[in-house]
């Protein structure tokens, strides 16, 4: 249960740095690019083997790694703007609740039984949305598109869990020892995607910090350790549908309090009923 604990922290901690990236004026991209970078190399590192960019590109499973690594840094960027500018917890719920775009995936592609408990998670999953990001009337207007962030953020992390599950499954990663070396070409594919434009940017817009480059490096740690210790999960307990709902509700449940108590986010009685109401759809969805 230890490893289920912290694969949990460790995800939750993501949402947290990036709330401190905003405190302390870090380049979002910046730190971003040089998270890859150290969650790369940490990775290559773990899987103990000499890397092989012959035998890497030549893998039937590569050329998915280009849209993978591209959706990474993508979705991270915007990750860490929807935490700093909308919120932690409903950042955290949109993330989580994508959960139900594979289901459909997989009643669509994969020819799956589409039961009542799964199509009452996937409206649970929408709502949870709607109640998690409503603000009271009575404060100032909120600018709309930061409404559109954590749903743009919601689609395409199920964009990106599909074409996970896709990979997984399509060329045996798990079964063949494989999940490790492709995260570590997963993040090292995001940093060279972003090296090219952090580089422009260096010398027309935004010098490279040494602190952008330290953030980076705080924040590629615990990119790292969420996915080994998930892993270690899946591999102590082989049933998924039993990691999978208590992983994602924990993470909902733990940024949500993290979030109100270290930084005082403003939660309203209808923003905890969304949480919650997240929490269930993971459980049904996860379950079913």
């Amino acid at each position: 249960m230890i490893y289920l604990l912290l694969s949990v922290l460790f995800t939750t901690s993501l949402f947290l740095v990036f709330k401190v990236f905003e405190r302390y004026k870090i380049n979002n991209f910046q730190a971003i690019v040089f998270n890859y970078m150290t969650a790369g190399l940490l990775c290559f590192g773990l899987v103990g083997e000499s890397i092989n960019v012959n035998q890497i590109t030549s893998e039937e499973w590569f050329p998915s790694t280009l849209f993978i690594g591209f959706l990474f840094i993508s979705l991270f960027n915007l990750m860490a703007f929807s935490a700093q500018k909308v919120g932690i917890a409903i950042t955290s719920v949109a993330t989580k609740i994508s959960l139900c775009i594979p289901v459909l995936f997989g009643f669509w592609y994969f020819g799956d039984s589409m039961k009542s408990f799964k199509i009452l998670g996937i409206i649970l999953a929408l709502l949870s949305i709607y109640f998690t990001s409503k603000k009271e009337e009575k404060r100032k207007s909120v600018n709309p598109i930061l409404f559109v962030v954590p749903i743009i953020l919601f689609f395409g992390s199920g964009i990106l869990d599909v074409t996970l599950i896709y990979s997984l499954e399509t060329y045996d990663l798990v079964n063949r020892g494989l999940e490790l070396q492709f995260s570590s070409v997963l993040y090292s594919i995001a940093a060279l995607l972003g090296v090219p434009i952090l580089l422009y940017r260096h010398f027309t817009i935004d010098k490279i910090k040494k602190k952008n480059i330290i953030a980076g490096i705080c924040l590629g740690i615990p990119n790292v350790l969420s996915i080994v210790f998930f892993l270690k999960c899946l591999n102590h307990y082989p049933e998924s549908t039993f990691i999978f709902p208590i992983n994602n509700m924990g993470i909902v449940a733990t940024s949500a309090v993290f979030a109100s108590i270290l930084f005082k986010e403003h939660l309203t009685r209808i923003n905890w009923l969304g949480i919650t109401i997240a929490m269930v759809s993971i459980l049904l969805l996860s379950v079913s």
